[in-house]
Parts: C-alpha cells; structure tokens; sequence
C-alpha cells in the first residue's frame, strides 16, 4: 500500500508558480527560473534583481509543490518585511538593505556560470537567460556575469570579451 503524505500548503503548484511571477514583478526581478527535482521533491528557484542572482532550495517536505511554496513564502515574506514594515524609505537604501537581507542567498558561481565558452555560443546560452527577454534581464544577467568574469574581480580577459560580445549581441537583437 502506497503511504500518501497531507500537503503542507493548498496551493498547487501551478497556483505557486503565478503566484511567483506576480511577486518577481513586485521585486523589480528580470528574470525567474524554476527547477524541480519531482524524484528527489527539491526546488530550486533563481531569480536576478539588480545585477544580482539569488538562489533559493528546499527540499524541506515530502513533496515539490509544498517546497515551492516554502520558498515563495520565505520570499515573500522577507520582501514583505523590508518594503511595508521597514524603516527604509528612499530606493537606493531599500536596495541597499535589500542586498543585505537577501545576500545569503546569492548565487555562488559553479561550472556552468564558470565556462562562458569560445564566443560561438548564442548571446542567450552565454547568459544565461532565454531568447525572448528584456533589455532589463540582459543587464541584470551581464551584470551579474561581470562580478565572476570582470579581470578586476579576477576573471580572464578572454572570457570577459566573449561575455561582453554576448551582451553586445544581445542588446542589438533586442533593439529590432
């Protein structure tokens, strides 16, 4: 007999996912990425905001969509905190605290973010982020890129260039 575990929260996870999207658009986030282990119940969601790429996982309870939601919460829930019950008023200080808050959950750079390649890639696969974006996400995705692979923050020159033709790429694709 198959043992069936209660679900944590109601929400399914298509509901989760919308929900997402809405409070991505709220974070002033360029772009949302949602990865689902069903076999193993992890979640991984990444998210960029200001030039920065947040990671957040769970693999907390018995299934996907209730650590899905566990992840949207503790989001929310924190953003929640900063922008309605924070002392911080003007933008450049939300952002600033923002950074702080959330900085435990920035991404730390692994072998896929590491290998920009030869300069043959599509400007999409070197950043990582699809085809049909914004100009907002190219920037965010460069930006974020620049802090690994910038040669002042001890990238390699060759490597810079090919991320920098990518984002060159990328912005006069968009312009059409």
């Amino acid at each position: 007999m198959r043992q069936t575990h209660r679900s944590r929260f109601t929400a399914s996870s298509q509901r989760t996912t919308g929900d997402f999207y809405k409070l991505m658009t709220e974070l002033q986030a360029t772009s949302l990425k949602i990865n689902q282990d069903v076999m193993n119940n992890q979640v991984e969601v990444i998210f960029d905001r200001q030039g920065f790429r947040y990671v957040f996982r769970c693999e907390k309870w018995k299934n996907v969509s209730d650590n899905l939601r566990a992840i949207y919460h503790s989001i929310r829930f924190l953003y929640k905190a900063l922008s309605e019950y924070g002392v911080v008023k003007d933008e450049s200080a939300f952002d600033d605290t923002f950074q702080r808050v959330f900085g435990g959950f920035l991404a730390t750079p692994d072998d896929t973010v590491l290998m920009i390649g030869d300069g043959k890639q599509h400007w999409s696969e070197v950043l990582g982020i699809p085809k049909n974006t914004t100009r907002e996400a190219i920037r965010s995705a460069f930006r974020a890129l620049s802090k690994i692979h910038h040669p002042d923050a001890g990238g390699d020159m060759e490597d810079f260039k090919h991320l920098r033709q990518a984002y060159d790429d990328a912005m006069k694709e968009i312009r059409k």
